[in-house]
């Protein structure tokens, strides 16, 4: 069993939704970085003014540098506020701490990496940890400090924040952002799947309009279609083309063919009025006949093309029960009928031939009693073709071998005839069902049935 390919329509909407998400992912990814870098720059310039702020108020009294116990900016003021302010001196000795910074301590190795070989006039801005292993970020500067005029001493001033404000304020732009990113996605996705419905349209109406062809509702594809499909359009109108003219070809041949063989056999069957083995050879004539009519109808129904036509059904019933009422006149057969109005979708020859077949066989093998029922299955929606006789019925095992595709003429069993290999035949090109079973009447019920 092959696995169903998706739909067109399908693998282009999973393509683009894919490239759409790789696309909208890696944009995001940019967008996130590019916001986090710019972030952590602005948290870089905002520290290095707390230090020029620290470098504004700082005094020298008596070779040493004094700074003011309350600082404007208020945070230095409070412990565990979040902002922390330190002095180290040439030696790495801390001088001086913010009245915040009483509880954050270093140790050796990142005390050094704030201080070590900064370079007067130089920022350093980084990450540092803690003693309580908690990350900061940090700004140092050194300066170069006029004691004399012969005496330059080196500080540095560290500034060390927090970072859950920056970790917030980044959590917070993500969430922005992906929030947008998925909204934008979806919206995108079902702008695509409009755009791909109303781009495919074309396809649709050519399947549509092919379906229209194959219920007998118009001949060509004429509608107006894209240039891209036009060119497949006008090779299946040629196609159609060529298909009817060939049929008729077919048919105008078989006919040709019946006719040139028609005068022949009548001629040896008055011929053999004189002459002394006139059973057996009126009996060789009479299979001649029906090998003839079974062969040509054969060849009729597999010339059958994808061309349907809506057959109504009543009207041909009606035919045909006239008919047989004259062929079985001294039988004195009764036909009872139930038909509902509906359509058989294809050749009309092809419905009188199969209904035609049954209906002999029934009146043929029957004792008198034909049943025709013609509806619509209920479960299925099925067109439904029901023939009952009252005769003797078609055993049960016997009926696989008179159902059988492709048994040979001289392999038929006594009693059933030509016709309904050729019903068989036709049922089969409709793709359609047969079914012999017990009928009510006492024979046998051969049930057909097509779907529309």
């Amino acid at each position: 069993m092959s696995i169903k390919q998706y739909s067109l329509r399908s693998r282009l909407l999973t393509t683009a939704t894919l490239v759409l998400f790789i696309f909208l992912s890696l944009m995001g990814l940019v967008l996130d970085r590019a916001f986090k870098g710019s972030t952590e720059q602005a948290v870089a310039e905002r520290l290095l003014i707390q230090i020029y702020g620290l470098l504004s108020v700082t005094d020298l009294n008596e070779a040493e540098l004094q700074l003011p116990e309350a600082l404007q900016e208020p945070r230095f003021n409070y412990p565990g506020s979040g902002l922390y302010g330190l002095v180290y001196d040439e030696d790495g000795r801390e001088i001086w701490q913010s009245p915040s910074a009483i509880d954050l301590t270093f140790d050796a190795s990142e005390q050094h990496g704030l201080i070590h070989d900064l370079r007067p006039g130089v920022d350093r801005f980084g990450r540092v940890t803690s003693t309580l292993d908690e990350v900061y970020f940090f700004s140092s500067y050194r300066v170069l400090w006029q004691i004399s005029s012969e005496i330059q001493n080196p500080y540095t001033f560290v500034v060390v924040e927090t970072m859950v404000p920056f970790k917030s304020e980044v959590n917070e732009f993500r969430n922005s952002l992906w929030g947008w990113l998925l909204g934008m996605m979806l919206i995108l996705i079902l702008l695509q799947a409009v755009v791909m419905n109303w781009g495919l349209s074309p396809l649709k109406q050519v399947a549509n309009d092919l379906k229209s062809i194959e219920d007998g509702e118009r001949e060509t594809l004429d509608g107006d279609y894209p240039a891209e499909i036009e060119g497949v359009t006008r090779n299946l109108n040629l196609l159609l083309a060529t298909e009817r003219q060939q049929r008729e070809k077919y048919r105008t041949t078989l006919a040709d063919l019946a006719h040139s063989l028609k005068t022949p056999l009548a001629i040896l069957s008055g011929l053999s009025r004189d002459v002394p083995l006139k059973v057996e050879i009126d009996e060789q004539i009479a299979r001649m006949n029906q090998i003839v009519a079974y062969q040509l109808e054969r060849a009729v129904v597999r010339s059958s093309g994808l061309i349907k036509n809506a057959i109504a059904v009543k009207p041909v019933v009606q035919k045909l029960v006239d008919a047989m009422n004259k062929v079985y006149a001294n039988k004195q057969v009764v036909i009872s009928t139930d038909v509902t109005e509906q359509n058989f979708f294809g050749d009309e020859r092809d419905l009188m031939e199969l209904l035609g077949n049954l209906i002999d066989n029934a009146c043929k093998y029957g004792s008198g009693k034909v049943s025709l029922k013609v509806s619509r299955d209920a479960s299925t929606q099925h067109l439904l073709f029901e023939v009952e006789d009252n005769g003797l019925g078609i055993p049960k095992g016997k009926r696989d071998g008179v159902l059988s595709r492709g048994m040979r003429l001289d392999s038929q069993e006594a009693g059933q005839g030509i016709g309904l290999a050729v019903v068989v035949e036709i049922v089969a090109r409709y793709n359609g069902e047969i079914q012999i079973s017990d009928a009510q009447l006492g024979g046998a019920r051969i049930s057909v049935s097509f779907p529309v």
